[in-house]
C-alpha cells in the first residue's frame, strides 16, 4: 500500500533522513522508536507528503505503486485524510482553541466527502462514540480547553478517522498523559487498527506502549533506520549496538539495578548526545557513541545485514 525506498531528506545543514526504506500493508502495526532528533517525525512527514519546502527529497515514495516523490501539493491534499491521516503531538496545540471540537472534526468530512452539515454532525457523534468520548452530543459544542487531556487526544483520533484513512500515523500519542489514560489510548489505537483493517504507524519514546501496540518495529538513529523486525524479537534480543543501549537504559521497577554490595546503582546510559545534522558522521551515524566502534565506522556507511537489516559493521563481522 505505502512504500518508501531509499528515501533521503536533505537540508543545507545535513540529512534529517538517510536512505530510509519501509513497506506498509493494510492492517500493519509498525512502531518507530529512537531518541529525539533521530528522524521519526521526518519519516512521518514523508508519509503525509508534508516535507518542508526547504528540504530536498530523493528516493521513491509510492502509494499502490504510484510514485508520489514529486507529487504536487494538490495531489497530496486529495490523499490526506482520505488515505493517510496523522495524530499530531500535543492536542492543545493541534486543536484550534477558538473552534468547537465538533466543528473541527466535521470539517474534513464536508471538504473531502461532501457531507451535509447534519450528516457530518451525525458522523461526528458516531466517531466520538467509537473513540470512547462520553456523552458525545454535549461534547460537540465544547472547546478544547473544556475537555480533559485524554478526551482531547480522543478528539484528535476522531479527527484523524473522519474520512476512513487506510493509514493512521500516531506521533507520540501518549505524551503528557498519565499512565492509565495512556494505556487506554494505546489499546484504543490497536482496536481501531484491527476493526478497520487500518495500518498504524506508532511513533513513541515509550517502549512499553510500542510493545503493546505494534507487531513490527523500526529503530532510528541520526536519520537512519538502524534495525527493524518483529517487535517482540527486537525488544527481547536487539542486534544493533544502539538498540542494545536504548533497551538497556529502560528503567525496570521490578529489577532495580544494584552493585555487588547490594547498593542501588545508576541505570546504564549511552555516552554522549545525538549530534546536530551538520556534525553527523559520514559512515555510521552512531559513530562516537558506540562501544564496539572500529576505524571504518566513522567514514564508511554500513549496509543493512541479516534478517534484522541492522546497519552495523560490527554485526556484519559478527562482533556485536
Amino acid at each position: 500500500m505505502f512504500e518508501m525506498v531509499d528515501v533521503t531528506v536533505r537540508f543545507n545543514a545535513g540529512e534529517a533522513l538517510r536512505g530510509a526504506s519501509l513497506r506498509i500493508a493494510p492492517g500493519d502495526r509498525i512502531g518507530i522508536v529512537g531518541e529525539s532528533g533521530s528522524g521519526k517525525s521526518m519519516l512521518a512527514a514523508c508519509l503525509m507528503g508534508m516535507v518542508p519546502d526547504a528540504a530536498k527529497l530523493s528516493g521513491s515514495l509510492s502509494i499502490d505503486g504510484t510514485d508520489m516523490t514529486g507529487a504536487a501539493e494538490a495531489t497530496w491534499q486529495a490523499i490526506r485524510a482520505r488515505r493517510t491521516a496523522m495524530i499530531f503531538q500535543e492536542p492543545m496545540s493541534a486543536l484550534n482553541p477558538l473552534r468547537r471540537v465538533g466543528d473541527t472534526v466535521a470539517e474534513p468530512m464536508r471538504v473531502h466527502l461532501g457531507l451535509s452539515k447534519s450528516d457530518a454532525r451525525n458522523r461526528v457523534i458516531a466517531l466520538f462514540e467509537e473513540v470512547g468520548i462520553p456523552d458525545p452530543v454535549s461534547r460537540l459544542r465544547m472547546f478544547p480547553h473544556e475537555l480533559s487531556g485524554g478526551q482531547r487526544q480522543r478528539v484528535l483520533i476522531a479527527l484523524a478517522l473522519a474520512c476512513d484513512p487506510e493509514l493512521l500515523i500516531a506521533d507520540e500519542p501518549t505524551t503528557a498523559l498519565d499512565a492509565n489514560v495512556a494505556l487506554k489510548i494505546t489499546d484504543l489505537l490497536v482496536h481501531l487498527s484491527q476493526s478497520r483493517n487500518m495500518a498504524l504507524v506508532f511513533i513513541s519514546h515509550d517502549l512499553a506502549a510500542v510493545a503493546r501496540a505494534t507487531t513490527d518495529i523500526a529503530v532510528m538513529y541520526g536519520g537512519d533506520i538502524v534495525e527493524r523486525g518483529l517487535t517482540a524479537e527486537v525488544l527481547a534480543d536487539p542486534v544493533h549496538p544502539y538498540t542494545q543501549g536504548l533497551l538497556a537504559a529502560r528503567p525496570d521497577p521490578q529489577a532495580i539495578p544494584r552493585d555487588a554490595n547490594g547498593s542501588r546503582r545508576r541505570l546504564p546510559t549511552i555516552p554522549g548526545t545525538v549530534p546536530p545534522l551538520y556534525a553527523m558522521a559520514q559512515g555510521c551515524r552512531f559513530s562516537g557513541r558506540c562501544s564496539v566502534e572500529r576505524e571504518e565506522c566513522a567514514s564508511v556507511k554500513p549496509m543493512p545485514v541479516g534478517p534484522r537489516h541492522a546497519t552495523c559493521h560490527a554485526v556484519k563481522r559478527g562482533e556485536a
